[in-house]
């Protein structure tokens, strides 16, 4: 499963120009409300600027929770509407789940290697370099929730207003006491 992503992350990316936008590269914090567990979260995010996106993605609940496992697979986006500055856009995920303490469970089924499908909803700013979102998932396989608070660079784009290598706006108004 792991050659698979990596093979499929190696394809896509060698048809992009990171000088176009062409790719981003986000960390969330997850939060799980059945287990109540905590996790992170890593994606790479291609043509975020489209209306329809892949985003190969990884996720990590520590040790200390309830549950102790990992994610990996891909999720496809698509842009259902958007306001102003705002997409909003519904996701599916499949993916490989490792459960690294299920013999702590009490289960059914509960066993090391899963199959998982997640179906969900999201917001992401559509302008900017840094490019905050807001995702809430239901995985079937478990029948929970959880939710996603991230943050994604996006590489090359153009950035209005701040940025890393742009220079604050100045003021219509200028004031002689500092120009």
């Amino acid at each position: 499963m792991r050659k698979l992503i990596l093979i499929l992350i190696l394809c896509l990316s060698s048809n992009l120009d990171l000088k176009a936008g062409g790719i981003g590269v986000g960390l969330s914090a997850i939060y799980n409300f059945q287990t109540e567990s905590v996790g992170a979260g890593f994606r790479l995010n291609f043509k975020p600027d489209n209306r329809f996106r892949v985003i190969p993605q990884a996720a990590y609940y520590p040790g200390f929770n309830k549950v102790n496992e990992y994610y990996a697979g891909l999720a496809l986006e698509l842009t259902i509407f958007k306001i102003k500055k705002y997409d909003f856009y519904l996701l599916a995920h499949g993916g490989y789940n490792a459960w690294l303490n299920y013999e702590s469970s009490g289960m059914e089924g509960a066993k090391y290697s899963n199959a998982v499908l997640e179906g969900g909803a999201g917001i992401v700013k559509n302008s900017g370099c840094w490019r905050p979102f807001l995702e809430y998932r239901y995985n079937g396989k478990w029948k929970e929730t959880n939710l996603r608070l991230g943050i994604m660079y996006v590489f090359g784009c153009k950035n209005k207003g701040y940025g890393a290598t742009n220079k604050r706006r100045r003021s219509a108004v200028s004031c002689p006491a500092y120009n």
